[in-house]
């Protein structure tokens, strides 16, 4: 019997530390040469989070605001634990359609897991990788529960709970300007952002990035599921035949997943889809090209409008944007705008298949 060998452990460090995700192996390190054991599966998750985490407190070094740089720390991990505490508590529960079969699942729902690992290392696993933006895998994530499916697609569709490698930062700085600006209008003052007015230019290009992403997860969603109906997507399948594997809400979250995936440069994926095919290669191309750069050109240009207005001391009522309070604000403008663009589609893939299932 041969095993496929090559230099693994230089591959697995590259692409946690890079936030990559591309393994050696096609099952990436849910394969035992990959990731053997927990110890190895701890550190690789350390290794996906210490450079986005790093990002943090270096952005409030180098501006020299170390505090607003924990109040970033702390909303992000908020965010993170709001993903992760319901995918781990809906793994370990188990699949309710089999325990109504009278099967016991004292480990939790095991389908798509490796056994070293378990669902609840699994889970965790996978809410880190959707919202590092790094795509690796340790279990098959098309397999976990509709619940932990839809926190890894919500992990994807805020993208500012940490990020990727400078990206988490990137994203979140729109949601602050937009946050200083509705906090400013709330507070009858001009919106103000480490003393220099925020106005209409600075808003209108961060709304157009904050709105661009699910623009372009949900147009993409909306065409496959058109050619899907139309019957197109069979011709396109390798081998011929139907692309979608699994009928139904499943499938629907399916197709949501591939786009947002691409547009969070995340590379991981619900794998019941038949992916490698004309229609998705150059769809989700397309999807990343957009969702990549023009994002980047955003969050660039107001830095470079803010850095050529006027310094404008603090006052005493200037809007503090080290504050819990202002803390608390970003967060529920996070929220709100991921659940105004994306609870509709959400509702029609994992919601559901969840309460399908009860």
């Amino acid at each position: 019997m041969n095993v496929s060998r090559g230099p693994v452990a230089g591959f697995v460090a590259i692409k946690h530390l890079g936030t990559n995700g591309g393994g050696y192996y096609g099952t990436n390190s849910a394969h035992p040469l990959e990731n053997p054991n927990y110890l190895t599966n701890i550190t690789e998750m350390v290794a996906q989070t210490i450079i986005p985490l790093a990002m943090i407190f270096a952005f409030g070094f180098f501006i020299r605001r170390r505090k607003f740089a924990w109040i970033i720390f702390g909303v992000m991990t908020a965010g993170f634990l709001c993903l992760v505490i319901p995918t781990i508590i809906s793994e370990i529960n188990g699949n309710p359609l089999i325990a109504r079969m009278g099967i016991a699942q004292p480990t939790g729902a095991m389908e798509g897991k490796e056994v070293r690992f378990g669902p609840a290392a699994t889970g965790y696993w996978s809410i880190i990788t959707t919202v590092i933006s790094t795509g690796s895998v340790n279990g098959f994530h098309d397999s976990t529960m509709p619940i932990s499916g839809m926190m890894q697609l919500l992990a994807m569709m805020t993208n500012a709970f940490y990020g990727g490698c400078g990206v988490g930062i990137l994203n979140y700085f729109i949601f602050i300007i937009i946050t200083v600006f509705i906090a400013g209008l709330m507070v009858g003052r001009t919106p103000e952002l480490m003393g220099h007015k925020v106005e209409a230019r600075e808003v209108k290009i961060a709304a157009i990035v904050a709105l661009l992403h699910p623009f372009l997860i949900l147009s993409g969603t909306a065409l496959s599921s058109y050619v899907l109906s139309r019957g197109i997507g069979a011709a396109w399948a390798t081998p011929p035949g139907n692309w979608l594997n699994n009928p139904g809400y499943h499938g629907f979250s399916e197709m949501l997943y591939e786009y947002t995936s691409a547009s969070a440069n995340n590379g991981s994926g619900f794998e019941g889809l038949t992916d490698n095919n004309l229609f998705w290669n150059i769809s989700t191309g397309f999807v990343l090209i957009l969702s990549r750069y023009l994002p980047i050109i955003g969050p660039v240009a107001i830095a470079g409008l803010l850095a050529q207005k006027k310094f404008v001391p603090e006052s005493a009522g200037t809007l503090r944007t080290d504050t819990i309070t202002f803390g608390a604000m970003t967060f529920a403008v996070i929220a709100i705008i991921a659940a105004l663009a994306f609870f509709p589609a959400l509702a029609l893939g994992p919601l559901a298949e969840y309460f399908s299932m009860l």
